[in-house]
Formats: C-alpha cells, structure tokens, sequence
C-alpha cells in the first residue's frame, strides 16, 4: 500500500511540475491560457517558425507580446487581430476578445498571419506572406484533424473561406493578392 502511495505522489508530482513548466514556456509571449494552449497547438503542426519569431527571432530581437484586447480602442473593430509597435519598440500582437471563444486552432492560425508582420513594412508582399502562413497553418491542422474545420465559429468560418479559395487557385495565391487588393484596410499598402 505504501509502495501505491509513494507512486501515485511521484506520478502527480511529475505531472503537475510538467503542465506547470509547459505553460510557463510562454510565459514571455501570453499570459492568458488560451493564447499558450494556442501557441502549443502551433508547435504540435510543426510551426516552430511562429514560436520562434514570437520567442525574439525577429526584427526586434525581443519576445513579442500576444493577448486579447478590445480592438475598437485602436479603430479596428472589424480586424480579427492587430501587431503594432510601442513607444519602446516592442512588437505586441493583439487579437480580437470577440475570438476568446474560438477553437485555439483558429486562434493559432491568426498568431501565425500576425506574427508574420513582425518587420511592419506594412507592404503588400508582407500581407501575402501573413495570409499564406494562416491558410498553411488551417490546412495543417485539418490534415491532422477534418473536425476543427466543422465549428460554426465565426473565425472557423474564416479559416475554410481562405482555405477555400486557396485550394481554388491550387495554392498559387490569386485569389488572397485579389482579395488583399481589393480590401479598404490594405489600400494603403505598396
């Protein structure tokens, strides 16, 4: 009895010192337990890339921040998601709080389109590349599993609407530079 004891103290031990130093892995980029179980689901499809320009392998060289925030404060409440810059320099990814409820999937993938925008050239070709890491990063999550894309959350929605048209165009990425073309908040871009 005593043997069982000691095992199931050691098993619980490990098991709580493991979620503990897993979620403190993200400690620099989020504090909020949706964004890290997001930041873990881009590590599990293979987007090392993401995690390591969040982690400081960037144009700053230093974390960047993501979180959730109001983003009509910043005049973009029709925006799934914002990067901006601080005073000091630090890049910080900001998602719309109407997605705190979205599958962390889709959560992801929006973190992989932000973090794409860690240069703020604010171009065109920037834009493309950020829609591209989205969409591979949708399309590598429904490879492992069909059944993300089957929410009716609206950024789920969003995820297959890009998808969608990428697969029209068999990846060659017409119809995004169409679509970021034609959208008002990307007018401005060279």
């Amino acid at each position: 009895m005593r043997k069982l004891i000691i095992t199931v103290i050691i098993c619980l031990t490990v098991f709580f010192t493991n979620n503990i130093g897993h979620t403190s892995d993200f400690a620099n980029i989020t504090k909020n337990t949706q964004i890290a179980a997001a930041l873990t689901a881009l590590e599990n499809v293979g987007r090392g890339d993401v995690i390591s320009i969040l982690n400081g392998k960037n144009a700053t060289g230093q974390p960047i921040r993501v979180m959730f925030r109001d983003l009509a404060i910043y005049g973009a409440s029709d925006c799934e998601a914002l990067t901006t810059k601080t005073n000091s320099g630090k890049v910080i990814i900001y998602i719309n709080q109407e997605h705190k409820g979205a599958p962390v999937e889709a959560i992801a993938c929006l973190i992989a389109h932000e973090s794409q925008h860690h240069t703020m050239t604010n171009t065109k070709a920037e834009e493309t590349r950020a829609w591209f890491k989205e969409v591979s990063t949708w399309n590598a999550f429904v490879r492992r599993d069909r059944t993300v894309a089957m929410s009716n959350h609206p950024l789920v929605k969003r995820e297959n609407y890009i998808a969608k048209l990428n697969a029209r165009d068999n990846g060659r990425g017409d119809e995004i530079r169409k679509i970021i073309a034609q959208h008002p908040v990307y007018s401005g871009l060279n």
